[in-house]
C-alpha cells in the first residue's frame, strides 16, 4: 500500500518530484550518528567525519504520550523509508506500543523503531510546539519512554546555547568573554558526545548546558562562534574537562573541592585580579536570611535531624578551602530536654540543604560569613553564584570590558590549557 496516498489530511505528493532521493538519502545520512552499534541507539554504517560533529539533544521525554503540533513543513520517515509530507498544522501523536513508537496523524497510525521528522531543506529550521530547531527531530523509545531528541551540528549547537548562558552586553563590551565562552561551550558538548550515551548526548538544561534552539541565537553570537568554529580547549592532546559559574566572588575553586577525586593541574583555583573581575556581578555580594525555624526545618528535611524540638545553640566554619569557601560548617543544637547534637556539613553539598531563605533555589555559594542574631536569625553574608570550578562568567566579562582578549581569559581560568581546532 502506498502511504503517501492513505493521508487524507496531508497534501498527496510524489516522492520524486517533491525530494529527490539521492539527495534525501545524502541529507538523511548526515544527520545519522554513531560509533558503536552496541552502545548509541539507531546508529547505521555512516559514520563519517560529518556525523561526528552531530550532538543529540534531549528535548523532551515521557513515560505516556506526546504530542507534537507541527509548524512548517516537514518530512516522517522511519528505519526504511520516507513516509509522509506533513504540513503545517498537523498533530503528531506519539506513544508506547511494545518497546516501539506509534504515531499517529489523523486516522493513520504508524509504527516503527523510530521516526524523523526531517525540514524539507537542508538548511531547513523544524518548528516543533512554537520553538524552532535547526538539523532534525528523532523520536524513540528507550527504557518505555518516549524520547524527543534534536540531532544537530556541534555549531548550530553552540549557537543555540551562547546567550542561554552568558549575558551578551551592550555593543561588543562582551565580544572577548562570548568568544572564551563559545570555546567552553564547545568543547563541553564535545566531551558528552565522547561519552558514547545510547540515546541522547546532552540535556538542555542546567543538568549540561541550556539550550535554545534558534530561538537562543542572536546575529552577534551566531558570529562570534563562526569565528571560532571548531576551537576547543585541551590540555596534554585532550579536550579540556570544562566546568564554569556565574561569579566566582574573588577567587574560583580546586575542582578535587567540588567535582573531582584527582588533581586537574588546569583547574586549581586561581585569584580574579587583584580587584576580582567578577565584581561587576550582580551576584558578587549577598545576604540570606533565616528564621530559626525555617533554618532547623532545613535540616530536617535533609534527614540530619529526626524531629523539630531542637534550638539552635551555636553554628561556627570548622575550616575552609584556600579559595575562603566553607569546607566544614558546624551546627550546634540542644533539644527542649537538653540533648545535644552537632550536625556537620561539607563543601558545594551543604548549598542543596541550607538553601535560599524563601527555599526556592540553593544557596547560591559557599563563600560565606555565618553567624546567629539576638533573635536566632541565622545570617549568611556571601560573595559570588555557583560552584566556583572554571571560568567565572562574570569574571571573564570584566576581563572583557578591560579589552582582555579571549585567549588571556582562558589561560587565566584554565592555565596550561592551549587552543586547537578539532576540524583540523
Amino acid at each position: 500500500m502506498n502511504h503517501f496516498s492513505a493521508f487524507i489530511t496531508l497534501q498527496k505528493f510524489s516522492f520524486f518530484s517533491i525530494f529527490n532521493l539521492k539527495h534525501f538519502i545524502l541529507f538523511s545520512i548526515a544527520f545519522f550518528i554513531g560509533c558503536s552499534s552496541t552502545k548509541r541507539l539507531y546508529s547505521d554504517d555512516y559514520y563519517d567525519s560529518n556525523s561526528a560533529e552531530i550532538i543529540r539533544v534531549l528535548l523532551d521525554n515521557s513515560a505516556s504520550d506526546l504530542t507534537i503540533t507541527v509548524n512548517d513543513l516537514v518530512f516522517i520517515s522511519d528505519e526504511n523509508e520516507l513516509l509522509a509530507k506533513v504540513n503545517s498544522g498537523n498533530k503528531l501523536r506519539f506513544s508506547v506500543e511494545s518497546e516501539k513508537v506509534n504515531l499517529a496523524i489523523g486516522d493513520k497510525d504508524f509504527t516503527s523503531k523510530f521516526f524523523f521528522i526531517t525540514p524539507s531543506s537542508e538548511n531547513g529550521i523544524i518548528k516543533v510546539n512554537d520553538k524552532k530547531y535547526r538539523g532534525r527531530i528523532l523520536v524513540s523509545v528507550y527504557d518505555s519512554e518516549v524520547k524527543i531528541v534534536n540531532q544537530i551540528s556541534l555549531e548550530d549547537y553552540v549557537k543555540g546555547v551562547m546567550i542561554k548562558e552568558m549575558p551578551v552586553g551592550k555593543g561588543t563590551e562582551n565580544y572577548q568573554a562570548l568568544k572564551a565562552f563559545s570555546i567552553c561551550a564547545r568543547t563541553y558538548a564535545f566531551n558528552k558526545m565522547k561519552e558514547n550515551k545510547i540515546v541522547f548526548d546532552i540535556y538542555p538544561d542546567t543538568r549540561d548546558q541550556v539550550y535554545g534552539g534558534v530561538d537562543g541565537e542572536t546575529a552577534i553570537t551566531n558570529d562570534i562562534v563562526d569565528e571560532t568554529k571548531g576551537q576547543m580547549l585541551f590540555y596534554d592532546n585532550q579536550p579540556a574537562t570544562i566546568f564554569y559559574h556565574s561569579t566566582c566572588g574573588g577567587y574560583t575553586e580546586d575542582v578535587i573541592n567540588v567535582f573531582s577525586k584527582n588533581v586537574i593541574p588546569y583547574l586549581n583555583g586561581v585569584k580574579d585580579g587583584d580587584e576580582p573581575f567578577c565584581k561587576i556581578s550582580p551576584r558578587y555580594e549577598w545576604t540570606e536570611s533565616y528564621s530559626e525555624t525555617v533554618f532547623i526545618n532545613r535540616l530536617l528535611n535533609a534527614k540530619l535531624i529526626d524531629n523539630e524540638i531542637y534550638k539552635i545553640s551555636n553554628i561556627q566554619v570548622n575550616s575552609r578551602f584556600k579559595s575562603g569557601r566553607v569546607n566544614e560548617l558546624e551546627i550546634k543544637l540542644i533539644s527542649s530536654i537538653g540533648d545535644e547534637k552537632i550536625v556537620l556539613l561539607y563543601g558545594n553539598g551543604m548549598r542543596t540543604i541550607i538553601r535560599s531563605s524563601d527555599g526556592k533555589s540553593i544557596l547560591r555559594s559557599t563563600l560565606f560569613e555565618i553567624k546567629t542574631d539576638i533573635n536566632k536569625n541565622v545570617i549568611i553574608n556571601g560573595n559570588g553564584n555557583g560552584h566556583g570550578v572554571g571560568m567565572c562568567q562574570w569574571g571573564a566579562i570584566g576581563q572583557s570590558k578591560k579589552n582582555i582578549d579571549y585567549r588571556k581569559i582562558l589561560n587565566h581560568y584554565f592555565p596550561g590549557t592551549v587552543i586547537k581546532n578539532f576540524y583540523d
